[in-house]
């Protein structure tokens, strides 16, 4: 599943991009990401319907949780969302219902390949579009507000499909990709008007002819050095990981 990115961006990427409305928050708050764990739920890019583009953190929480300590044990288990099931899972049908879809931009984005039945033995590799610096992850989203302090917590998750010829060979352990949207149909996932049909129609495995990865070092996982540096995503022979 994916739960590791890179948001090589700037804000003025993402404008020309997008050609949407840039939050103040986000203008403020928001710097580039080599490598964004998403387990440390930072606030980041989001682009929403209202063609507006907003920060929100990755770990879904819906509407019905009851307090703090519960949403924040759920978010780890909603960084990701298969969409063959997302109109049935509780924690998500509401927002898939309401059409809370949107597009998380992104650079590229990394997975392991399982050197062993075990996976005591994982080669960390970064995958990226070959012609495309920033692409668009389908998502969905919610809003959850803690009733002890009205705080609000706004949060997405990925959406992702079944793995593409190329994903498979990396991603050999479960086979699955996150859902990228190609360009021309960015705005069509954003249509409120979409039916069922539509929205898991686009829910498709990204055509690999158009995708390119590399293997790359250790450090992704290191425990004494920073991750979020530009040096994550250089390319190493994979007989030389360190």
């Amino acid at each position: 599943m994916c739960y590791h990115d890179s948001k090589d961006f700037s804000i003025s990427d993402l404008e020309n991009y997008y050609h949407y409305n840039l939050e103040d928050r986000l203008k403020e708050d928001w710097s580039r990401m080599y490598h964004e764990n998403g387990f440390n739920h930072i606030p980041s890019p989001v682009v929403l319907a209202s063609n507006a583009v907003s920060l929100y953190s990755w770990g879904l929480i819906p509407w019905f949780i009851k307090s703090l300590p519960d949403a924040l044990k759920l978010r780890n288990q909603t960084l990701n969302c298969i969409s063959e099931e997302m109109y049935d899972k509780p924690s998500y049908r509401d927002s898939i219902k309401k059409g809370q879809r949107c597009l998380i931009p992104m650079t590229g984005f990394f997975e392991w390949r399982w050197e062993d039945s075990k996976g005591k033995e994982k080669t960390p590799h970064y995958i990226y579009l070959k012609n495309q610096k920033i692409f668009s992850v389908a998502g969905i989203y919610a809003a959850w507000t803690d009733k002890s302090n009205d705080q609000e917590f706004l949060t997405y998750s990925v959406l992702t499909t079944k793995a593409n010829k190329l994903m498979e060979g990396i991603h050999n352990n479960k086979k699955r990709m996150p859902v990228i949207i190609p360009k021309m149909y960015e705005k069509d996932w954003l249509n409120p008007e979409l039916t069922k049909d539509d929205v898991l129609a686009m829910c498709q495995p990204f055509d690999d002819d158009k995708m390119e990865a590399y293997t790359i070092s250790k450090l992704i996982t290191s425990r004494k050095e920073s991750s979020n540096v530009p040096k994550v995503l250089e390319q190493v022979d994979s007989g030389m990981l360190f």
